[in-house]
This record gives structure tokens, sequence and C-alpha cells, in this order.
């Protein structure tokens, strides 16, 4: 999935949400590692759909900030929205993602788990 950066927007403007899109960040076609990097220095979850990558990165490091993983493929703005609407109601409970990841799918489903797993 490529998120749309008026993902983010909509977030920001609809629901008050502190979201950006790497775009904002001058991050668009960054390297995978640079934008975690980004994400640890801001203090932020990432939510991405490249969820095998991502995995791999964060199990490569001691720790990281959280990251949502949209385990549907190829979502529409709307989709993309509506998963992470979705996401942010579902951490309204769970605020501290250090070193975890929520799966989540469209269709509401969501799984919560340690990447890295503890040793």
């Amino acid at each position: 999935m490529r998120t749309c950066p008026r993902v983010a927007e909509t977030l920001q403007k609809d629901d008050g949400a502190d979201a950006v899109h790497v775009r904002d960040r001058g991050l668009l076609g960054a390297a995978d590692d640079t934008v975690l990097d980004a994400a640890f220095a801001e203090d932020r979850i990432l939510v991405t759909s490249n969820v095998d990558d991502f995995v791999k990165l964060a199990r490569a490091r001691e720790i990281h900030p959280g990251i949502v993983l949209i385990e549907d493929g190829v979502l529409l703005r709307d989709e993309q929205l509506q998963v992470i609407r979705r996401t942010v109601a579902v951490l309204q409970t769970e605020r501290d993602l250090v070193n975890r990841a929520l799966r989540i799918w469209l269709d509401g489903r969501t799984v919560f788990e340690e990447i890295p797993p503890p040793a």
C-alpha cells in the first residue's frame, strides 16, 4: 500500500490526530531503515503495509518505536483512513508500543506482538 498524504492530512484536520506522512518529513523514497530511525527520533509509531521488510528491520534492533502493520495489500484512500482510524481507537488503551507491533486488517482483526521477541 502506498499511503496517501491526504490520509495524514485528514486525520490531522478531522480527528485532531498527530499524524504525519513521510513526505511531511522529507523522507519520500527514503530507505526503510531511515524511516524507522526518523520515527524513533520523533517518538512516533510507524504505520506501514510493508510488513515483511519492517518486521525484519525491527527484529534486527534492540529498540524501536512501535509499528502498526497493515496486513491488507493495496487499499484505497478511504480504506486506509478506515484502518488507521481503527488503529487510533485500539491504541487508546495500548499507548506504549515500544518494541511491539499491532497487526491490523481491514476486516477489523487486530493482534499485538513483541518485535523483537524477548530474549
